[in-house]
This record gives structure tokens, sequence and C-alpha cells, in this order.
């Protein structure tokens, strides 16, 4: 009984830390930003309105 619960652990760590391998190692050459666009904000105001549809 002991012999089995210790396999078990074992799988469950192993595949915890296989998951974090591939998530860590793995993600770099998916994902790659790209800069578009770098205007200057300062001194702008940006208003955001819900509107929601309605007129009062």
């Amino acid at each position: 009984m002991i012999l089995l619960q210790r396999k078990r652990m074992l799988l469950i760590l192993g595949a915890i830390f296989l998951s974090i391998f591939s998530f860590l190692f793995g993600s770099n050459y998916m994902y790659k930003t790209v800069e578009t666009v770098s205007l200057p904000v300062s001194g702008k105001t940006v208003i955001l309105d819900a509107g929601h549809g309605r007129r009062r």
C-alpha cells in the first residue's frame, strides 16, 4: 500500500513539473510582441463614455 502511494505521488509531482517546465520554456517561442505605434501622449485627455444607447 505504501508503494502504491509513493508511485502516485511521484506521478503527480512529475506531471506538475512537466507542465511547469513546458509552460516556461514553450511559451517564449509562440508569442512575440511588436510595437506598432509610439506617439507622444503627454498633455492629452482621454474621455470614455459608456453610452448604453439611451437618450435622456
